[in-house]
């Protein structure tokens, strides 16, 4: 059976715990602090029982290189096993001896919010626990596999993919890119209610193969059912929405912008306005504006992009132009806002 295929027990069989023998490692103990102890206590309180899958992440964000580097280098553990595993059953262990483990609830049983069926909190794989939360534990691992992680089909019309892009669009509140829900964060902050009606749409998700075959790509789809800017189809600014830190947006591309901004931890401003001029730019972050150019195409609009583009080349302003083409793909879009902490 599937590790995705369990509604009750354990999604993993590993014996737990390790032997507290191995929280005695004396090349860990070595340069082991106080707030390794912290990071071990916070990963426990925020993941639970499926902590010690992180516990090695954490304890390496809390580490210099260097010091980690020299340690794989002297103890002789890291020549038989891998030195990750090592760090994960360091804390497991650290963590029994120091009485963080009784901080871990025990897994409840709970009814699926989309099938109805029972099923037990643990019997979650890791992955599905990091999209849904595990304080939001709300539909079981078989569901999640059939709708979330499906493929999709290939034997979808023209007119159902059209449908799903749009209703997807309605019920994500953004520009959704290809595979939205495979992701961590697409679902994570989303309220119950919703994220059933999006899983319970995900039953017809169309496959990749079928959305190149009768579009081309998920970007021409998303142009085709209206969902971004175009401007040989549409003049104009969009519909007004409001982002997921308050910041009201004139376009379902701007609030995308803005959602994933906040999802960087990029401090922004909405509106700002360019020196000497009228003309307002879509955000700021820092010293850099950011401009969300969804029309192109129109020439009033194409006159008014060139504008902004050359009175930013003249005051020296660094500015990230940003397209419906971006917006197609979420990894593409954090790569170019990225830039912006450089």
């Amino acid at each position: 059976m599937s590790v995705y295929g369990k509604r009750e027990g354990a999604a993993y069989t590993q014996a737990r715990p390790v032997p507290n023998e191995w929280a005695e490692n004396e090349h860990i103990l070595a340069w082991w602090t106080p707030d390794h102890d912290q990071a071990v206590l916070r990963t426990i309180e925020e993941w639970q029982w499926n902590w010690y899958w992180r516990a090695s992440d954490e304890i390496v964000a809390v580490t210099p290189n260097e010091t980690l580097e020299t340690w794989r280098k002297q103890d002789r553990l890291c020549r038989k096993y891998a030195w990750y595993n090592i760090l994960m059953n360091f804390a497991q262990a650290r963590a029994q001896v120091l009485g963080f483990t009784a901080k871990i609830r025990s897994p409840e049983r709970r009814s699926c919010a989309l099938c109805g069926l029972s099923f037990t909190e643990d019997s979650l794989p890791m992955p599905v626990v990091e999209r849904l939360g595990v304080s939001r534990l709300d539909v079981c691992a078989p569901c999640v596999e059939a709708t979330i992680l499906s493929p999709g089909s290939d034997s979808v019309t023209r007119e159902e993919i059209l449908e799903y892009v749009t209703r997807l669009t309605t019920l994500a509140g953004r520009v959704p890119p290809q595979g939205f829900g495979e992701r961590k964060p697409d679902l994570f902050d989303v309220d119950t209610d919703t994220r059933v009606h999006i899983m319970e749409l995900m039953k017809k998700k169309p496959a990749q193969s079928a959305v190149k075959l009768l579009f081309g790509s998920w970007f021409d789809a998303l142009v085709a059912a209206g969902v971004l800017e175009d401007g040989a189809r549409r003049t104009a600014r969009g519909v007004q929405c409001r982002a997921k830190d308050g910041h009201m947006c004139y376009s379902l591309g701007e609030k995308t912008i803005d959602d994933m901004l906040l999802a960087m931890g990029l401090e922004h401003e909405r509106e700002p306005t360019y020196p000497d001029s009228d003309y307002r730019a879509d955000f700021r972050v820092g010293d850099c504006l950011v401009e969300y150019f969804g029309l192109a195409g129109n020439p009033e609009y194409d006159a008014k992009t060139k504008s902004k583009l050359a009175l930013a080349k003249r005051k020296r302003i660094r500015l990230v132009a940003v397209y419906p083409t971006d917006l197609a793909s979420r990894k593409k879009l954090e790569r170019k806002l990225s830039t912006l902490s450089d």
